[in-house]
């Protein structure tokens, strides 16, 4: 504040409001700088003319089995009839390191039609049969539908052993039999043209590589035909194996599939 003096009676006092003014000013920059710049945004969807991509081809190396609730039968989202789903798993199992197959099911398929595929999947070569996880909407839908049938002849799957035997050695013993089980279903074909199935073949096998038993058919076989059994069943001892070494025994069961096609 200044006085003036003179002139006057007494003093007479000025306010000086620049001090004041500077630090508003220093206050209202620093609020300035402070508060946050919000910019409103809105997110508009332009619509363009770029092809969606397809969904990928299913894996060909995983095997997956769907049934649906009107009993149809589809491999990697392939619908196929039940002898054409055991040969394909059979064909495809063979050269697989890991030979696993998930089994997709609707939730309103009884449990015993699930079973029965679990089954399928071990004779056709399965190693590891898996449960894919239960869905509201079921498996996915079928993307194509399989022509026809497997082709016409014998088919031997992939063995499925116990103990010490390796795959490949049991399936080097049966594989010299082919012709003769190619033999006995052309004559049969002759007189049934529609005859199709599956038969299973077990072998007990010691350390020498002989016959602990009699070879003979197994459970899990869909033909009954009295007569091809009868031309098969005499060529089941000419089974031969390599010695397992001592102490050592193994299981073999030979899936065969039989197809007019």
């Amino acid at each position: 504040m200044g006085a003036k003096v003179g002139g006057t009676k007494g003093a007479v006092s000025d306010l000086n409001l620049t001090p004041l003014i500077d630090i508003v000013l220093v206050v209202l920059i620093i609020m300035m700088v402070n508060i946050p710049i919000q910019i409103e945004e809105m997110g508009i969807k332009v619509p363009s003319n770029e092809v969606p991509n397809p969904p990928p081809p299913p894996n060909p190396d995983q095997l997956v089995v769907a049934v649906y609730e009107d009993g149809r039968l589809a491999l990697n989202r392939r619908v196929m009839s039940e002898d054409l789903l055991v040969y394909e798993l059979t064909r495809r199992l063979g050269p697989m390191a890991n030979k696993n197959v998930f089994i997709d099911g609707a939730a309103k398929v009884p449990y015993g039609t699930v079973v029965h595929l679990v089954d399928i999947a071990r004779e056709s070569g399965a190693v590891l049969v898996g449960l894919a996880k239960l869905k509201e909407s079921g498996p996915l839908d079928p993307t194509s539908v399989a022509p026809g049938a497997m082709p016409k002849g014998v088919v031997l799957g992939t063995p499925r052993v116990v103990g010490d035997i390796e795959q490949t050695a049991a399936m080097n013993a049966i594989t010299p039999l082919k012709t003769s089980f190619e033999a006995c279903y052309a004559t049969r074909l002759g007189a049934v043209p529609e005859l199709s199935g599956r038969l299973q073949v077990k072998a007990v096998i010691g350390p020498q590589g002989e016959h602990m038993e009699p070879p003979s058919l197994a459970e899990g076989g869909t033909i009954d035909d009295a007569d091809l059994i009868a031309c098969v069943t005499p060529y089941l001892p000419n089974l031969r194996f390599a010695p397992l070494g001592d102490g050592k025994t193994a299981v073999a069961l030979f899936p065969i599939l039989f197809s007019p096609g």
